[in-house]
């Protein structure tokens, strides 16, 4: 093998390929990644035998081939060479990279099996504006970092279609994530319903990704995903569908639907973190007559802070006041990710026990909303 590249064409490749290779330094087949050629372009590959990693780059190949190359000091290497213009030739089991002034040597593997990068079909796929796709996955990821925790098999993302909408759902049983999109808004030809539970993992790793087209294409098969990138793909296996009836637990009707300023709610919420105890509570007491919310934590250590917010009635069929208590980690996730500078607020105050969901979401859209149970 003997090819010329140059240096920015692979250097975002191999972190997204160092990302992938175990933490242990050891010479195990997954601390390589596999480089091929064809024509005028190379072929990187590589997995950890749940995310796979197939990119492609343009390249003068002056003699095909394939090897094996340790990815950790590999990458080390290429963020260190100060030169555009990489020629990368493979004599024996030694890979020889050099520029005009420059020459290294490091030891690969020639012959040895490289597991599997898996094939996928075409047949069925979404097609989706980039940015959407990104802006509502970054609100979906965060509840499923905590469900690793709490709830491990809901780690991943729902998604749902049917003949109308396509949902995308997470949560880690304290909160819920639902994004609700019309199904002209993407491009698919998928005609039946589809129910899969995606790893988070993958989606992390595409948030990560630097370079992304205008469209997203996403292929959906029986176990497997793959997020087709143009010159990138990521392939990860699906998980096991046993995903709860999640809409039973989102409130249809509220007997109080309040309006506030989202700049002004997360100063508030930012200022009450610093006094938060260890179980992460804030207390909101709700005064109707005053249209205020008095946000309230209190630390042993730190002292106490109180804070008061005005709002806007939309609807109220209560007579009295009450207090509310919530994780404030996830109350400000909750408000952070609202595209509004008004979010709407609905409660329920129940008569027996203090345990149904808060909704928020935009006062402008329905695609997105954000349910949180009180402490």
């Amino acid at each position: 093998m003997n090819i010329y590249l140059l240096k920015n064409s692979i250097i975002d490749k191999l972190s997204v390929i160092n990302r992938l290779v175990p933490k242990k330094a050891d010479l195990n087949v997954l601390n390589f990644f596999k480089i091929e050629t064809n024509e005028n372009k190379i072929y990187l590959y590589s997995t950890d035998l749940e995310l796979a990693y197939k990119s492609s780059i343009p390249a003068k190949v002056i003699e095909s081939g394939e090897f094996l190359i340790p990815a950790k000091q590999f990458s080390e290497i290429i963020n260190n060479f100060y030169e555009e213009e990489i020629q990368i030739e493979s004599k024996g089991d030694n890979l020889l990279i050099k520029g005009e002034n420059t020459f290294c040597s490091l030891v690969g593997i020639l012959k040895e099996e490289y597991p599997l990068v898996p094939e996928f079909n075409k047949d069925n796929y979404l097609e989706i504006d980039t940015i959407l796709f990104e802006n509502f996955i970054n609100k979906l990821i965060i509840n499923t970092k905590t469900a690793n925790i709490i709830k491990p098999e809901l780690a991943g993302i729902y998604l749902y279609l049917d003949n109308n909408y396509l949902y995308l759902v997470s949560t880690d049983s304290i909160r819920l994530s639902e994004v609700k999109l019309k199904k002209d808004i993407i491009l698919t030809n998928i005609n039946n319903e589809i129910k899969i539970l995606i790893p988070s993992r993958i989606l992390e790793e595409y948030l990560k990704i630097r370079k992304k087209p205008i469209k997203t294409k996403i292929y959906i098969e029986e176990h497997q995903l793959t997020i087709d990138l143009e010159d990138q793909l990521l392939i990860s296996r699906l998980l096991t569908l046993n995903y709860p009836d999640y809409k039973q637990v989102i409130p249809k009707d509220f007997n109080l639907e309040i309006q506030i300023d989202k700049s002004e709610v997360l100063k508030i919420l930012k200022l009450n973190n610093v006094f938060v105890n260890k179980n992460k509570e804030i207390k909101l007491n709700f005064d109707l007559d005053k249209q205020e919310i008095e946000f309230y934590t209190f630390n042993e250590f730190f002292g106490e802070n109180k804070n008061k917010l005005k709002f806007e009635i939309i609807k109220n069929e209560l007579d009295d006041n009450f207090e509310l208590s919530f994780n404030l980690e996830f109350l400000l996730d909750g408000v952070r990710v609202i595209d509004s500078d008004k979010i709407f607020v609905g409660i329920n105050i129940p008569t027996d026990i203090n345990i149904t969901p808060i909704l928020i979401k935009s006062v402008l859209e329905d695609d997105f909303i954000y349910i949180l149970v009180p402490l």
